[in-house]
Parts: C-alpha cells; sequence; structure tokens
C-alpha cells in the first residue's frame, strides 16, 4: 500500500495582492473619514468658541417663591 500525498499551495493574501480597485476604495474611505473629521472639528470650535465681548451671562431674576405671592 503506497500513500501520494500532492501538496497544493494557497495563495495568503498580502497587502501588495489586493486589486487597484480596492486600493481606490479603501484610500477613498480614508480621505472622506479625514475630511469628515476635519469639518466637525470645525463646527465644533465655532459652535463652542467665541469673543468673550460677544456674549454675556445674564442671570435670570430670582422668581420667588410660591408662598410670597
Amino acid at each position: 500500500m503506497s500513500v501520494t500525498v500532492e501538496s497544493s499551495v494557497v495563495p495568503t493574501a498580502s497587502s501588495s495582492s489586493h486589486s487597484p480597485e480596492f486600493a481606490r476604495a479603501a484610500r477613498a474611505i480614508l480621505v472622506a473619514m479625514v475630511i469628515l473629521i476635519v469639518a466637525l472639528t470645525g463646527v465644533l470650535v465655532e459652535t463652542t468658541w467665541g469673543q468673550a465681548g460677544d456674549h454675556v451671562d445674564l442671570t435670570p431674576p430670582d422668581p420667588g417663591s410660591f408662598a410670597q405671592r
């Protein structure tokens, strides 16, 4: 009885074997994410930072208690 073994080489996935379409899609997603992060950071900065002279905090008058009315 004889046993023969055939060796088959399975190609492994490496970063250089990706198709150009995959690289293009990955780059587009990365660029879109960076643009979104920058835009949202800009919105956050614009809404939270302001000039000290532009904004004055006024406290509302004390409405009193119901017992005094």
